[in-house]
C-alpha cells in the first residue's frame, strides 16, 4: 500500500456510534442524555466511551449524518415549554426579575392563544362537554374565559353544578402548567382544545365577581344562595367586589338620587374622601344645591380619617345600594341581559 493512502476506520456498532456521538456532544449534554437510559444501558455506553482512544473525523461525519437521518425520518418528542424555561433560567439567572420577566411573557403567550380559542366555542356546546366532566376541570375551563363567555357557559351547566363550580372558582389561585395541558388534552376531540397561562393567577372572589356581574340575576340569586348555606363569609366577599363604591358613578340620575336619599350623612362624607372626581361631581350634581354645600364645607373642614373608615363607609353605602336593587328601587346597569336599559 502506498505512504499517500489511508485505511478506512472499521465500520461500529450501535453502541459504539452513541459513545462517539455523546463524546462529540460533551460531558454535559452526555450526562443529560445518560439520565433517560437504564442501568444496564448506562454501563453499555459507558463501556463503550472508555474504549475509544481517538475520534477519526470520517467516522464522526458519518455517525452525525447518520443521526440526522434517523432524527429527520422519526422527528423527536419534546417539552418546548420546559426546555424555554431551562434554557431562560440558566442564561438569565434562576429568580431574578429579567428571567421572571421572560418566563411570565412565556406563560402569557401560551394562555392569550388559548384564550382565543376558547372565546370562539359555544357557550351551549361547552357546557354540555363540561358537565360530564369533574366540577374542578369546568372550574379551570371558566377560568380560562372571559367574564361574559364564562357566565353564558354557567347559565348552561345543570343548577346542581352551578354553586359547586362558581364555589371551586372562588377558590382556585393557579393552575400548574402540566394539569392545564392534562386538561386541553383530555377535552381537545370534544371541544377543540383547552389550556391557560401556566401557574398564572385565574381564579379568586374578584373572577367570580366579574363574572356574576354579568349573569342573569336569577343565577346570581340562587348560586349564592346555595353557597351562602355553606361559606357565608365567601358570598360576602364576593358580593363586596361585584359593586364597589366607585361603580356608583354607572348608576343613573334617578337611581343615584333613590340611593343617596337612604345613605347616611356620616356615611357619605366619609365615602367622598377617596372618591374620583368625577364621582364626586356627579354625586353633587344629584343633591340639592344647599347639601352639595355643605357636603363641600364639611369635607373641607374634616381633618384626616383612617383609610379602613372610608372602605367601612362605602361598604356601606354598597350595601344599601344591594338592598334597594332587590326590593326594585334603583336598576343597576349593565348587569346581565335583563337589566339593559331602553
Amino acid at each position: 500500500m502506498g505512504s499517500g493512502s489511508r485505511v478506512a476506520p472499521p465500520a461500529l456498532a450501535g453502541v459504539d456510534k452513541a459513545a462517539v456521538l455523546l463524546l462529540s456532544l460533551g460531558p454535559d449534554a452526555a450526562t443529560s442524555v445518560l439520565r433517560h437510559l437504564g442501568e444496564a444501558e448506562v454501563r453499555q455506553v459507558s463501556q463503550a466511551l472508555a474504549r475509544v482512544r481517538a475520534l477519526e473525523p470520517e467516522q464522526l461525519e458519518r455517525v452525525h449524518e447518520e443521526f440526522g437521518r434517523r432524527l429527520h425520518a422519526s422527528g423527536v418528542a419534546v417539552d418546548g415549554r420546559q426546555f424555554a424555561r431551562t434554557v431562560v433560567t440558566k442564561a438569565l439567572g434562576d429568580a431574578t426579575p429579567a428571567s421572571g420577566a421572560v418566563l411570565a411573557e412565556l406563560e402569557s403567550a401560551g394562555g392569550a392563544a388559548l384564550t382565543k380559542i376558547l372565546g370562539d366555542l359555544p357557550a351551549a356546546g361547552l357546557a354540555r362537554v363540561l358537565a360530564a366532566e369533574h366540577p374542578q376541570i369546568a372550574t379551570i375551563v371558566l377560568a380560562h374565559l372571559g367574564a361574559a363567555h364564562a357566565s353564558e357557559v354557567l347559565a348552561c351547566l345543570p343548577e346542581d353544578l352551578q354553586s359547586d363550580v362558581v364555589e371551586r372558582l372562588a377558590r382556585l389561585a393557579s393552575v400548574p402548567a402540566t394539569l392545564v395541558e392534562e386538561v386541553g388534552t383530555a377535552l381537545r376531540a370534544q371541544a377543540q382544545a383547552l389550556l391557560r397561562p401556566a401557574g398564572a393567577t385565574c381564579g379568586g372572589p374578584r373572577v367570580v365577581a366579574e363574572l356574576m356581574n354579568s349573569a342573569d340575576k336569577t343565577i346570581e340569586a340562587r348560586v349564592f344562595e346555595q353557597i351562602e348555606a355553606r361559606n357565608p363569609e365567601l358570598v360576602s366577599t364576593i358580593r363586596n367586589l361585584m359593586f364597589t363604591f366607585e361603580d356608583c358613578i354607572k348608576l343613573d340620575n334617578r337611581s343615584l338620587q333613590t340611593l343617596l336619599k337612604e345613605v347616611a350623612r356620616e356615611d357619605l362624607l366619609l365615602a367622598l374622601k377617596t372618591a374620583s372626581p368625577d364621582l364626586s361631581a356627579k354625586i353633587f350634581a344629584n343633591v340639592s344645591s344647599r347639601a352639595a354645600e355643605i357636603l363641600r364645607e364639611d369635607m373641607a373642614s374634616s381633618g384626616p380619617v383612617r383609610l379602613k373608615d372610608v372602605e367601612e363607609a362605602q361598604l356601606k353605602i354598597v350595601a344599601v345600594l344591594r338592598e334597594l336593587e332587590a326590593e326594585g328601587k334603583i336598576v343597576v346597569a349593565g348587569q346581565g341581559k335583563g337589566d339593559v336599559l331602553v
